[in-house]
């Protein structure tokens, strides 16, 4: 990922219209008559024991359950991704991976917003859970990233986004203010689970700065290492809370401080009407020999009309070289 952030210049102009929307979009179509037959979203990928792994939510009605949609989790081997389309399996049967759990748990209503590390032989997937009390992160562990056990909940917040440290898990997860626009906490766990504040305010919060692009709400950061450090990619609203029209890109060597890219935003929603012409979530970055894949949950409208999440896909070029590169600063980036 280290040439990402070097791909984009100042403009952000230039740096939407690098990107190649798949003809194909969205590539992970909501179908069927069951879990996924509403909406498919959240992607996440994990590269483990060989293979690519891919969790993503779905939101349906199962068969012989209790006759309402909720969201679950499931996952997919990543077969093969070219400029304009991905090969995947469904594993597990094509069944999720991580049901709701039992009426009056924390987790009853709703499981979505997966993310996987692997962690001292374990993977670890934190996931936003909808039920009694506030909503929260849950952990569930696997040995083979399909058998899932939960532990139970983490954190309260949601969208959760972990990368692996040395010595342990941090965790980045969004919270609403009083006014319901979302900040990003960091949490740090030795082992994965008993996570204590970083920083006891929030890491990452909207701009100042007026009618700016994130000036009203941010919402699900996805952290990717980044040369000594760290990157984020991030959805942002000028007017919207948890309506994404733009993803940006920061960067930070501890996690705490974040330095936004000068040409944010680097991606927009699709034209009016498209698959992703309402609003964006859940970047998942992957990088082939030739390109940068983006694969995030997109829909036609936003919350006031034509609500339809799906997994699309984009990619930029890595040839794509924007006016005036925005190259590395001076700053040392070490954690």
């Amino acid at each position: 990922m280290k040439r990402f952030w070097n791909l984009f210049g100042p403009d952000y102009r230039d740096n939407c219209l690098a990107w190649e929307r798949s003809p194909h979009n969205p590539v992970i179509p909501a179908t069927g008559d069951s879990w996924k037959s509403h909406w498919t979203a959240n992607p996440d990928t994990l590269e483990f024991g060989g293979r690519v792994l891919l969790y993503y939510r779905g939101n349906g009605i199962m068969p012989d359950t209790d006759g309402y949609r909720h969201d679950r989790i499931a996952v997919a081997e990543l077969l093969d991704v070219t400029t304009d389309n991905i090969e995947f399996e469904d594993l597990a049967d094509g069944q999720p991976v991580i049901d709701v759990g039992e009426p009056g748990m924390f987790d009853y209503i709703h499981v979505l917003d997966p993310s996987a590390v692997h962690f001292q032989d374990t993977i670890f997937l934190y996931y936003t859970a909808a039920g009694e009390g506030p909503v929260s992160v849950g952990l569930a562990v696997s040995s083979d990233g399909i058998e899932f056990e939960k532990v139970g909940r983490i954190v309260t917040g949601r969208a959760p986004s972990a990368v692996v440290l040395e010595d342990g898990i941090a965790l980045l997860y969004q919270v609403p203010d009083a006014e319901g626009r979302q900040e990003f906490f960091m949490g740090f766990a030795s082992d994965g689970i008993n996570f204590e504040l970083m920083h006891d305010e929030p890491v990452f919060a909207p701009t100042e700065a007026e009618q700016g692009w994130d000036s009203f709400d941010i919402s699900t950061g996805r952290l990717y290492p980044y040369e000594d450090g760290f990157m984020m990619i991030y959805g942002g609203s000028s007017s919207l809370i948890d309506q994404p029209d733009y993803f940006g890109l920061a960067r930070s060597s501890d996690l705490i401080e974040w330095e936004r890219h000068p040409g944010n935003p680097i991606f927009g929603c699709g034209p009016k009407g498209s698959e992703d012409g309402g609003a964006i979530w859940f970047p998942a970055l992957i990088e082939t020999e030739t390109h940068f894949v983006l694969l995030y949950e997109g829909s036609r409208g936003d919350y006031r009309g034509d609500l339809s999440s799906q997994i699309c896909m984009s990619s930029v070029n890595k040839t794509f070289r924007a006016p005036d590169i925005v190259g590395s600063s001076s700053r040392s980036f070490r954690r």
